[in-house]
């Protein structure tokens, strides 16, 4: 989801729709602001239909449902970040597309995608702490299997509502400063 939103908002930008919707009247940041809405209901779905999926058909017990539902929410807003971030740095569709590809393979393999955080070497495990994936894992294990308390999800949410933010807020402000040049 994240590359297939960042590709698309960086072929908008190649190909000119961004700069004619830029005489719209509405402020920039709405047009942003839609791709960002459009990524992160995208991303809470596919997480919905996948927790579905583990609950109909494989038999996963959710220890607490309301804390998995802010897991969800609070990594879908991290990864509509990063995906603001990929577009901005994306100058071309095939720019978006590599980068994209690129840090997100790179940032799953190092949060826990491909061997479990418990299974690296210290070190790694250290540096998996700057990818959102790592956080995401932590959020919705905890919420789903561990039965973690609030006072324990408050790191992992909170990494991921900060990763959210400054990915988002760096990315528009990058797609800003390219759109106007």
């Amino acid at each position: 989801c994240v590359v297939a939103f960042a590709v698309s908002l960086a072929e908008e930008r190649q190909r000119g729709t961004l700069m004619r919707l830029s005489v719209a009247p509405l402020p920039p940041w709405k047009v942003l602001a839609g791709k960002a809405l459009a990524c992160f209901i995208t991303g809470v779905a596919v997480q919905v239909f996948l927790i579905t999926v583990g609950v109909l058909l494989l038999g996963v017990r959710v220890a607490d449902w309301p804390m998995l539902g802010l897991a969800v929410v609070v990594a879908a807003f991290a990864f509509t970040g990063v995906m603001t971030l990929l577009a901005a740095l994306g100058r071309s569709e095939a720019g978006a597309s590599g980068v994209g590809r690129a840090a997100m393979l790179l940032l799953a393999m190092l949060g826990g995608g491909a061997v479990p955080l418990m299974f690296m070497p210290g070190w790694m495990q250290t540096l998996a702490s700057v990818s959102p994936f790592k956080w995401a894992l932590l959020a919705v294990e905890g919420a789903v299997w561990r039965g973690s308390t609030p006072l324990e999800m408050a790191l992992p949410l909170g990494v991921l509502l900060g990763a959210g933010v400054v990915c988002l807020t760096i990315g528009a402000v990058v797609l800003e400063r390219t759109r106007t040049a």
